[in-house]
């Protein structure tokens, strides 16, 4: 059985330095620890704020964008908004029939 990497390969490696970097400095004080924990908060309540805001722009901006329609459609002698070729008609409306396939296919209660 071979292990990886095997003492052949490894002889290369005596001359290399490795060097560790460690950012942290070791374990946060209570205080760095506080000043983190404010500073993420700040951070998410920026981009909080930042949101809402770009919400109010884009809902201020499509305000003033449909009540320019409305204005033009009444400048134009348009008020109303034009209806279809044809208004609904209740008695276009088509319903399921009530046979017992239609009661099979969902699931009511055979009848006679």
């Amino acid at each position: 059985m071979k292990t990886i990497p095997s003492p052949r390969s490894a002889g290369h490696l005596s001359a290399v330095n490795i060097r560790i970097v460690n950012l942290t400095g070791g374990r946060l004080s209570r205080g760095k620890t506080i000043a983190l924990a404010i500073a993420a908060v700040v951070f998410g309540g920026v981009f909080l704020a930042f949101g809402i805001a770009l919400l109010a722009t884009l809902a201020a901006i499509g305000t003033v964008v449909a009540a320019g329609m409305a204005v033009a459609r009444l400048v134009r002698g348009r008020p109303a908004v034009p209806m279809r070729e044809r208004p609904l008609d209740p008695s276009m409306e088509v319903f399921p029939t009530r046979g017992d396939e239609s009661r099979r296919v969902e699931g009511g209660p055979k009848v006679g």
